[in-house]
Order: C-alpha cells, then structure tokens, then sequence
C-alpha cells in the first residue's frame, strides 16, 4: 500500500525501543549542579547546597519535564535545499519562522545588509499525528548556512517553548551570543549544561530597568518589562535604519502581579512614541473579553483551601510556574505546614529561583518527596506535583492511577488542580479527576474557584498595548488562524487600515523597503515539521511517522519465506507473526489466508520474473497481501515479508 517509509523500515524498529520518556536511573540520581549566574559566562562553578531545599539521599524520577543529563548529540536532519530571496539594500527583512497555526515553538528572524538576529529558540508539545514524539522544533534548515551572518539571539523569557531549541540550535550556529535577562539565563544555563556545552555559550545579561537602547552591528534593540507567568518576561523593541519594531511575544496586563513588577504603562507609551512601524503581539486569547484575572485573586482561593484542609495537600501544577510556588510556599508558612516538591523539574527549577532570589522562604519549608514522608503528620504536608498538560507521565497521574513510588492517594487529601490543560485531553482529564475522587479525595479546578489564571492578554488589554505603541503596520503572532483573524478585528476596530494588518504563516516573509512601507513577499519557504524523540530529530512526514501511524490503525504482521539459495523455491512452511490480533479462532482463520495468498504471490511472481530482486519482490508480496486484507477483513495491516535463503 504504501512504498516509501518501508525503504528505512529496518533501521526504524531496530532504534524504536520503549523507553521512559524522562526517568532517571538509578545511577543518575545524584545531587544536581546548578550554575552560579555569572556576569562573565565562563564554565560555571557548582552551587553550594541550598539551605532551603531539604537534601534527602533519594528522590523520584521526573517523567514531566524534558531535562536529561545525558543528550545525545542530535544532528539536523537533511532536508530539500532552500534559500532566501535577494534582499534590496537598504531593505529590512522580518521572517517568522514558526509560532503560527500552534501555540509553541517560538522563533523569529530579522535581517538587515547581510545580518541578522533571532528572536527566542523554543519547542512545541507534539500534536497527535507526531506518533511517539517528545517534542517538536522549527525547521531552521534555510538559516543554517547563514550561520556566520548571525549576530545574536535575544531570548524574551524562560518558557521551554522560547528556550528549549537553544541547545539544539547553537552548535548548528557557531554558538552565537545570546542576550536575556537574568532568570531567563538562569533556565538556560540548566539546558546547555545538561547538554555539555555551557563552556562554549556566549551569554550576555539584561536589565532592562537600566540598560536602554544598546546596539550590535546596525540594530538597535531594548528590552523591556512585560507580565507573563515567569518573572523578568520582556517585549523587545528593534530598530534598523529604515525600521522599527516591537514584538510583545507572550504577555498580559497585571497589576497586582505576585512577585514581578507591573507592566510599565509610561515606558510602553514612550516606545510608541518613537513612531512604530510594525507591532507584532500575542494573540492567543483574543476570543476572550475584558482583562485576565490577576494572580492577587489566584492567592486568595489557595490559602482558603489550604488553611481550611485538615489533611494533606497536593497541588498540581506547572514546573516553571514561579508565582505559584511562591504563594503556596507563603500560604504553607502561615498555616504550618511544610512544602514537598516532587519531579526533578520542581526540584532544579526551585533551586534556581533560590539562586537567584525569587523564590523566598524560611529554612527548611521546602522539601524533596522521599520516603520520609510517612513520618510527617497529614495536617503538616503539602506536596506540589507536576501536571499541566495532562502528561502520563506527571506526578499526579501517577497519584491517581497508584502508580506514584511514595504517594498514595488517601481519603480527605485535598488536591487543587492550578493549572489549564491542553485542548483535546478533556477525556483523560475527567478521567484523572475521577480516579481522584473515587479514592475519596477532596478535589478543586479552576472552574470551580480562582486556582489559575490564563498568561495570556485578553481582548482589553489587547486593545491597551494597541493604543500605546500607535503601530503602522500590525501583525497578529502566536496562535491559531481563528486567534489572529479575531486579533486583525480588534486591531481594526481601533483604526488600523485593513491592508495594514498582515495575517502570516510559518516561514512567511515581510519586507521593509526604503520608504518603510511592508509588503508580505510572494516567496514562501516550503519546510518540514521536525519532530524530536530519544533516538534524535526526525522529519515529522517521513517513513517513521507514517509507519507508527499505520501500525496504530491496523495491525502488524510479518512472513518469514524460507527458499533455496538456487532454485529460488520456498523450502517448508511459511512462517508467520502478527501484532494486534485478538481471539484465537481469529488468529487462525486469519493466518490461514495470509499464508495462502502470500504463497500465492510468492511463486506467481517467481514464475513470471525468475531473475526479480528480493527488494522488488518483497514489495510486490506486500501489495498482494495488503490489497487481499483490504478486501476480505477490511482492515490494513503493515505487512513485511522477509525472505531468508536456506
């Protein structure tokens, strides 16, 4: 039925192994090594142990997050060669290389007289055509040979989806600078050491309350504050000498943050100013009205069910969500209760923000989840777990599934869920939630009390950072089609032109020429979707997806021919093994007509062609008996015949 992916096949079921998707072994559950932030990046000294982060001899393996000390040097997959138009002099070229259609995978390009800077080296959570696949990356096989034209990287915030391609993306690139704020360099640091190669990373620091304008080659560009979800979050602001630009990636409007500082509402109206000829912004909740709630009202509903709980407490949520952590740690404090941090990505994250002071707290409140546990009472315990996008692998599936090594869900343990899952998983969510409650735990969502709230600008505060920066042109970034079309009519409504708001795709291209007028180009790069799984990068539409998808949907079966070396006639009975079927009497009466059809074709096909090679005749063998499958049993089988010579 289908030739191409059939060609590698081999090569991909020997390197397709099961494997945990993040779990340490046992020999690697040793003290982890965090960075000290330097202002000079050399290779970093260890840190001392925290006085903050109780040091137990044991600790569970973290399945949710995607740090690993151990990386295996990935290499970019070949890919059709292609390349970028001429650019005009004097011109300006802004390209977006992916981010749109998905949530995720966050990266964008600006070029000017032969040089060029990137915008933030992010992942996406697979979709679920990218069968068994970790994670998925933009194609950046166009930019590789311009490696030595790249000036930098400026990096917005710490998210995985802005900063976890960076370890991939550097050695491909010659280890350009890259240029962030503190926290944001501190995540970074974690990734590129646990890849081995923060001795080679040129990483420059941030402030962007006092650096300004700073320039590199001809660009101009200022970081400065914005409220997301992680602390020392940025819109950058870039200039060029016929451009200018400001780009607020992921943000919204907070003003009563928990622990960052408030959007700076007169430096945002200084930056519009400066007569903005293209604002580029987040576009995710445009379907949303009014503003996003403010995390002061997320602190109110946690410490109400925490100081009311007369049990033990477990609260689900995102690793890298330092606010969070820092009203539970408080509200822990106040109630008398000490904070368990399970998964190891709780666990580096919590160190980090120790390190670099966002995270404040009194000796000994926080805790890795051992064994130890059992010998704390219930009312003094609260264990913050991993699960934000309904990963099986998460802690609190774990929990509820009593998979967990050390927690069992009892009666009367509170669980919040702060956090907001993935469209698509609502089956599995209700699942999980039932499995909690049927061991008689005290659940609370988001949906029934203020436990989490979205990061991402809504239709009001979409409109405010419209007005303030005053743009020329408007282009709607980061979403979905239906997210950026709505975003297109909030930013007409304010008086945008309709031909100045630029709807784009991944790979699109805008041009600035010398007048600072933009046109999208008519050039579009045609890429490929890179798909990442413990083995190395991959095409997402090469053989390997299209086999995992065809062993999901039907079944496998393979016919061993053994034949004579000479007379190319088989030598005994067909062998035959099968995946996927069920019931005895249908294994039977099923291997009967594939045996006798696959002997069918076998010797028809001898006798026709003596002198056909194995490969075409293999080929031919699984078309008759795939085709034959289709009709009698409607079903599609991978099929593989092996011939074996005697």
């Amino acid at each position: 039925m289908r030739d191409d992916f059939f060609t590698d096949l081999e090569s991909e079921l020997s390197q397709d192994k099961d494997s945990d998707f993040d779990d340490l072994s046992d020999s690697n559950k040793e003290e982890l090594i965090i960075p000290k932030i330097q202002k000079e990046f050399k290779k970093p000294n260890s840190l001392p142990k925290s006085d903050n982060i109780d040091e137990d001899d044991d600790w569970d393996d973290d399945s949710s997050s995607f740090g690993h000390n151990n990386v295996p040097p990935f290499i970019f997959p070949k890919t059709r060669p292609q390349h970028f138009p001429l650019l005009e002099q004097g011109a300006t070229r802004i390209v977006t290389i992916w981010w749109h259609n998905e949530v995720g995978k966050n990266m964008s390009m600006v070029e000017y007289d032969k040089e060029i800077i990137l915008i933030d080296c992010g992942i996406q959570f697979p979709e679920n055509n990218m069968l068994w696949a970790k994670y998925s990356l933009p194609d950046i096989s166009p930019i590789i040979p311009l490696r030595d034209r790249i000036a930098w990287i400026l990096v917005t915030h710490g998210h995985l989806d802005h900063i976890w391609w960076l370890k991939h993306v550097l050695p491909m690139l010659g280890f350009p600078n890259i240029y962030a704020t503190k926290l944001t360099i501190g995540l970074i640091k974690k990734q590129l050491e646990e890849s081995g190669i923060i001795g080679k990373a040129n990483i420059f620091e941030i402030n962007p309350d006092k650096d300004g304008i700073f320039q590199v080659w001809k660009f101009k560009i200022e970081f400065f504050r914005e409220n997301h979800n992680i602390p020392d979050a940025c819109w950058v602001y870039v200039e060029t000498p016929n451009f200018k630009m400001v780009h607020t990636w992921d943000f919204k409007f907070d003003f009563t943050p928990s622990i960052d500082q408030p959007a700076n509402l007169s430096k945002i109206w200084e930056i519009g100013s400066r007569w903005i000829d293209l604002l580029m912004s987040d576009s995710t909740n445009s379907m949303r009205e009014w503003f996003t709630q403010t995390e002061a009202d997320i602190w109110d509903s946690l410490h109400k069910v925490i100081s009311e709980a007369k049990w033990r407490v477990i609260i689900a949520t995102f690793s890298s969500l330092i606010w969070r952590m820092q009203q539970i740690i408080e509200s822990a404090e106040k109630t008398g209760r000490s904070v368990y941090l399970n998964w190891r990505s709780m666990v580096e994250n919590a160190r980090i923000w120790r390190e670099l002071g966002f995270i404040k707290c009194k000796p000994g409140t926080i805790k890795r989840l051992t064994n130890k546990i059992d010998n704390v009472p219930d009312n003094e315990v609260l264990i913050i777990t991993t699960w934000s996008q309904w990963e099986e692998m998460s802690g609190l599936h774990r929990m509820a599934y009593g998979e967990h090594t050390i927690i069992n869900i009892r009666p009367w343990d509170t669980v919040m869920l702060s956090s907001s899952p993935i469209l698509g998983n609502e089956r599995q969510i209700v699942d999980l939630m039932n499995n909690l409650i049927k061991f008689w735990a005290i659940l609370f969502t988001k949906d029934w009390m203020d436990l989490h709230t979205s990061w991402h600008a809504c239709r009001e505060e979409q409109k405010l950072m419209l007005n303030l920066i005053k743009p020329k042109y408007f282009m709607p970034v980061h979403g979905e089609l239906y997210m950026r079309v709505a975003h297109k009519k909030t930013a007409t409504m304010l008086g945008i032109p309709d031909k100045n708001v630029i709807l784009t795709d991944n790979w699109s291209i805008l041009e600035v020429d010398k007048q600072r007028n933009i046109k999208k180009s008519a050039f579009k790069l045609k890429l490929e979707e890179i798909i990442v799984d413990w083995h190395g990068i991959w095409i997402a539409n090469s053989h390997v997806i299209e086999a995992r998808a065809q062993m999901m949907k039907a079944w496998v079966v393979v016919i061993v021919f053994k034949v004579f070396q000479k007379t190319r006639e088989l030598d005994g009975m067909l062998k035959i093994e099968s995946r996927w079927l069920v019931y005895l009497d249908e294994v039977r009466e099923v291997h009967r007509m594939i045996i006798k059809k696959a002997r069918t074709s076998y010797q028809q096909t001898i006798k026709d062609m003596p002198d056909i090679e194995d490969k075409d005749l293999i080929k031919i063998i699984r078309k008759d008996v795939e085709a034959y499958l289709a009709y009698k049993i409607d079903r599609e089988p991978m099929v593989i015949p092996v011939v074996m010579y005697g």
